[in-house]
């Protein structure tokens, strides 16, 4: 564990700033697309955000969802491959969480509870006896201050937020900045930043499904994944960490060369099974890739490539699905998309040997993912 804590320390300082890694030179003299800025329905803002092909994708201040993204296939067709909800409405209740930022604390936090400074702190049971993704008052229901713009990386938008002292239960005011950013060379940047002025957790994330095919009524199941990745948690029946880090290799949970999700949605093992069949797991990255993740839907020829400083992320292939009002490409269903939830893990609060989500005052959070579509 040792080792591979110093192979993501070294990792991270070599992804920092990942936009001065983009293997596409940015012409600053190109002409940016204004964002475009609508008020829908309960007053919500929805921000359009497009690059010179027509790549686009819409999100709103409340909870920063995404919405839609149009992303082209090998013919030079834009479909949609973000789920979301035909009805505005229904992101009021939003359980799947949608293309919706995560916070304070992504994912769950066994037993709603920690220690921070010699003190037993509780938030929100919002799962059961555990805290999942913020709680209720979590950064998915916030109606975020924002501000669009353009600079030499694209035309974007700012979310800002402080989430006051005890809010959810915990400690400590923070200030979070957060950025949306859709480049010319088909990138959907995420940066975050916070701060705090008193010890806290903080692991930031976004919770947009994506199913580049692009079609009604399609599942994942022969999306193709590689991901840079030699070891994933074990969870237990309440989909909480045990602890236990089981290396992926030879397995359904090994992506290195590459695997299509259908075996491990359908003849999984008993951690697939434990999930609802599928994955939910965290995935600890191993950072010897400019990528580490590469999504490729065969009939479309999407790809969607991931690159980010965080140390693992959240594979989640739409277990819980199926039971949601109507989408905007269709009727949810099982399986309908995936998520790719960038991220440190909160399993860290019980075990010291994985990377930490403390956030001490006088330092900055501050990490940042990139999406990028593209075709083959």
């Amino acid at each position: 564990m040792r080792r591979y804590m110093n192979c993501i320390n070294k990792s991270i300082r070599r992804l920092q700033p990942l936009a001065k890694r983009s293997r596409h030179s940015v012409n600053k003299r190109r002409q940016l697309m204004e964002p475009i800025i609508n008020i829908v329905r309960n007053g919500w803002k929805q921000i359009r955000l497009q690059n010179k092909h027509g790549m686009r994708l819409d999100c709103l201040d409340y909870g920063g969802i995404v919405t839609r993204i149009d992303a082209f296939d090998r013919s030079g067709q834009l479909a949609n491959v973000a789920l979301g909800y035909k009805d505005m409405n229904e992101y009021t209740d939003n359980s799947p969480y949608f293309g919706a930022l995560i916070g304070r604390v992504a994912g769950r936090i066994a037993g709603a509870s920690f220690t921070a400074e010699g003190k037993q702190i509780h938030v929100q049971a919002n799962e059961g006896a555990n805290h999942l993704h913020g709680g209720a008052s979590g950064l998915h229901q916030i109606r975020f201050e924002t501000e669009t713009f353009t600079s030499p990386r694209g035309s974007g938008v700012r979310f800002q937020h402080r989430s006051p002292d005890g809010d959810g239960g915990y400690p400590g005011n923070v200030d979070i900045d957060i950025t949306y950013t859709l480049t010319d060379d088909n990138e959907w940047i995420l940066s975050y930043t916070a701060k705090t002025d008193k010890r806290t957790p903080l692991t930031l994330t976004n919770h947009t499904y994506f199913n580049l095919a692009g079609e009604k009524g399609a599942t994942i199941h022969d999306h193709v994944l590689e991901m840079d990745a030699s070891a994933y948690l074990e969870l237990d029946n309440e989909l909480i960490a045990t602890g236990n880090v089981i290396k992926a290799k030879g397995s359904l949970f090994d992506f290195r060369q590459g695997r299509a999700f259908r075996q491990g949605l359908e003849d999984g093992i008993e951690q697939n099974r434990c999930v609802g069949n599928g994955y939910d797991h965290y995935f600890l990255l191993d950072h010897t890739k400019h990528e580490s993740v590469r999504v490729y839907e065969p009939k479309s020829g999407r790809v969607l490539s991931m690159e980010t400083t965080q140390p693992g992320l959240v594979l989640y292939t739409g277990n819980g699905l199926g039971s949601e009002p109507e989408l905007t490409d269709g009727l949810s269903r099982k399986y309908g998309g995936f998520c790719l939830e960038a991220q440190a893990s909160p399993a860290s609060l019980q075990y010291d040997d994985l990377p930490h989500i403390w956030l001490e005052p006088g330092t900055i959070y501050q990490h940042e993912t990139v999406y990028r579509f593209s075709t083959q």
